[in-house]
């Protein structure tokens, strides 16, 4: 029975083009057409962008609650608070994002430990920086009425929580973790390699694992597979390899002594 024929689509590190390769039944390997993606430097820059964005949404609203400013007057004071607040909450929550993606492309080292913290965290301090001085003005208002204290002060704690949570990276990478990773791959022997010598990994598009098998059973109904370096599927969110196919590739390589 002949083999599917599936798309392997290369997937280059940081500001490489990817290049989209077809593979024919008889493995041979033909250039479609390629593509770009963003690296760590251009992602922290949008974050760093989008986060002074919801601080300055921040200011705003402390400048209207001191009374320094008189913008939108058909708004009430409340309602012009929550907007601040929730444009604020939705500028700190996708910068964090463009973060954390930066950080899976060029992760920290280990060896500096509060350096390693401080980098992978640093959404969930800058969501603190973006809610809690709002939130002490607002308490320390004493010309706003209770109910709407309170109202804001809820709001702004729903927003601190929010962009604090979704900001927080659970799963942080090191750059020694990718070397490890990457010296497992070595080790098995059994790999591909690209046109420069690099040992590539593969995966589907939904995948949650890397494979060093390209035939790896669970890649089989796949119409497009991705390969790469490990610093690669790392990037990617792959920070885990397929034991399946390493195993079946030991056993492989045992039955071939």
């Amino acid at each position: 029975m002949a083999k599917k024929e599936r798309n392997i689509v290369r997937v280059e590190e940081k500001n490489s083009d990817d290049k989209k390769i077809r593979v024919d039944s008889n493995g041979t390997l033909t250039e479609v057409k390629g593509g770009t993606k963003e690296g760590a430097k251009t992602k922290r820059i949008i974050a760093i962008c989008l986060w002074l964005v919801g601080i300055f949404f921040e200011v705003i609203g402390i400048l209207r609650l001191n009374g320094n400013i008189e913008w939108i007057p058909s708004l009430s004071e409340t309602a012009f608070l929550i907007i601040c607040l929730v444009l604020d909450c939705i500028a700190v929550v996708v910068g964090s994002q463009f973060w954390k993606k930066a950080n899976h492309i060029d992760p920290a080292s280990e060896k500096n430990k509060t350096k390693f913290w401080i980098q992978n965290n640093l959404g969930s301090i800058i969501s603190v920086v973006a809610f809690l001085p709002i939130i002490i003005f607002v308490l320390t208002n004493k010309d706003m009425d209770k109910k709407n204290k309170t109202i804001v002060s809820v709001v702004a704690v729903i927003c601190l929580l929010i962009a604090g949570v979704s900001s927080y990276d659970f799963n942080p990478i090191s750059s020694e973790q990718v070397a490890k990773a990457e010296q497992e791959v070595l080790a098995n022997g059994n790999y591909d390699v690209d046109e420069d010598g690099n040992a590539v990994v593969y995966w589907a598009e939904h995948s949650k694992k890397y494979h060093i098998d390209k035939d790896c059973p669970a890649l089989q109904n796949s119409e497009n597979v991705f390969f790469g370096t490990v610093k690669a599927a790392y990037e990617k969110g792959l920070t885990e390899p397929c034991r399946r196919c390493i195993h079946e590739l030991e056993e492989e390589t045992q039955e071939s002594k």
